[in-house]
C-alpha cells in the first residue's frame, strides 16, 4: 500500500476511534447513568468512581487520538501506545468471556472493535520506517 493511503486509512480508522472514546465509551461511563448502563447490558455498580475514572480514561484517549488523527506522522508515539491500549482492552474481554461469560451485548462488540483497532494501528503504521523494523 502507498504511504499516502496507508495515512489515509489510517485517519479513517482513527476519527472512527475518537468518536467511540469519547461518545460511546468515554461520555456513558463517566455519567455512569443506571439507565444508559441497563440499556448496555452492563451491571450498575454501587459506587461507580472506577467506572467514572474509566470514562475520564477514554475520553482523555479520544483527545490523544485526535491528535494522532491530526497529524499521524508527528505524533505516531499516540499510535503506538493505542496498540497497547486496544491490545490490553482486547485481552480484558476475551478473558472475562472465557472465564465468567459475558452477558452484554456491549462487552462483546467492544472486544470485537478493539481487536480491529489493534489490528489496524499494528499493520497500519504511521512512517514508513515503522514497517520494516
Amino acid at each position: 500500500m502507498e504511504p499516502i493511503q496507508r495515512l489515509q486509512w489510517l485517519r479513517r480508522i482513527l476519527v472512527v476511534k475518537v468518536v467511540l472514546c469519547v461518545a460511546v465509551w468515554g461520555l456513558p461511563a463517566l455519567w455512569a447513568s443506571p439507565a444508559l448502563l441497563r440499556w448496555f447490558g452492563l451491571p450498575v455498580p454501587q459506587d461507580p468512581l472506577f467506572l467514572r475514572s474509566f470514562g475520564a480514561l477514554a475520553i482523555t484517549m479520544g483527545v490523544a487520538y485526535w491528535y494522532a488523527y491530526r497529524d499521524p506522522v508527528r505524533n505516531e508515539a499516540i499510535l503506538r501506545v493505542g496498540v497497547i491500549d486496544n491490545a490490553l482492552a482486547t485481552a480484558i474481554v476475551l478473558f472475562t468471556v472465557l472465564t465468567s461469560g459475558v452477558s452484554s451485548w456491549f462487552l462483546v462488540l467492544t472486544g470485537v472493535l478493539t481487536a480491529g483497532f489493534f489490528l489496524a494501528l499494528l499493520l497500519l503504521p504511521a512512517s514508513p520506517s515503522t514497517q520494516e523494523g
